[in-house]
């Protein structure tokens, strides 16, 4: 009987630990074996000047804490304003680089990644902006690290707003956000029959959920050459919202991801709410890739 007792207390104390790794995935992963890939909108970034959302140099501090404690290499961003707004944070971050699409607006995407990481180019992907002067056009670069090679783009979709007082202004959003899904739906085909290159990945801001019964996202959840790692996620901010910070993969980058690796790093569970309300509205969202599998394309 004390046998068997001691065996299955063997076995729980097991199942508590393996539950306890994986609860925190990123300390199952070495840095030589996966590259860690992310997004993070954060909230209207300014440079300091009649910014939007005024952000003592504390507070910045702490939106490069926030990125730092998620262990993640590269991160797509959204709602920077300029490449001197992004040098707030990256003072604090000096294992970083990185690269705002500066169109004059305070909205804008970026990248950030670190030394790890191999760049080649950069490039502006304007019709994603359907309307140039209120959307905002996606960023392309081309990415390594050990043998994973990956295109990726980082895109803030439009969004429907307190500013959307009447329900024709709330449909010609959804139309906009639909239209822009069928523009980045077809970029990925073309990248998958244009190019040797088959690891597509697209992060972001989508402004709108898979799962939702009137999703304007419906030319990428149609597309069978790829899969929302990200549809299933809760808010931060508000676990009865759905996530719309999302990572797209194409399914040969599908075939690299540890799922179980799937993160959100929460800072409304670490901070006082005004305090994470000055970090941003979002949180980092990430997951793993593995960088060892032998080159496909």
């Amino acid at each position: 009987m004390k046998k068997t007792l001691h065996f299955f207390l063997t076995i729980l104390i097991f199942s508590i630990s393996l539950s306890s790794c994986l609860s925190n995935p990123r300390q199952n992963f070495s840095d030589d074996s996966v590259v860690k890939i992310g997004t993070f909108n954060i909230e209207w970034l300014g440079d300091g000047i009649r910014d939007t959302k005024p952000r003592t140099e504390e507070e910045y501090k702490l939106v490069a804490d926030a990125i730092a404690s998620t262990g993640f290499e590269i991160i797509g961003l959204q709602e920077i304003e300029n490449n001197e707004a992004l040098g707030r944070i990256l003072k604090y971050l000096p294992e970083f680089r990185g690269f705002v699409l500066d169109k004059s607006g305070n909205q804008n995407v970026g990248f950030i990644y670190k030394n790890t990481i191999s760049i080649d180019t950069f490039y502006e992907y304007s019709p994603i902006a359907i309307d140039p002067s209120r959307n905002r056009p996606g960023l392309v670069i081309q990415a390594r690290k050990g043998n994973f090679d990956w295109i990726m783009m980082v895109v803030h979709f439009k969004a429907s707003s307190k500013f959307d007082d009447t329900e024709e202004k709330r449909m010609k959003s959804i139309e906009t956000r639909m239209k822009q899904s069928e523009i980045l739906s077809n970029w990925i085909d073309s990248m998958l029959t244009s190019s040797k290159e088959q690891d597509v990945i697209v992060v972001g801001d989508f402004n709108d959920n898979p799962t939702r019964k009137q999703s304007a996202l419906v030319p990428l959840i149609s597309n069978k050459n790829i899969r929302f790692l990200t549809e299933n996620e809760r808010s931060c901010k508000n676990e009865k919202w759905d996530n719309i910070d999302h990572i797209v993969v194409s399914s040969s980058a599908q075939n690299r991801v540890f799922i179980e690796s799937l993160f959100i790093e929460n800072h409304y569970n670490k901070y006082d709410e005004q305090i994470a309300k000055q970090i941003s509205d979002h949180c980092p969202v990430g997951i793993n890739f593995d960088i060892v599998k032998p080159d496909n394309d």
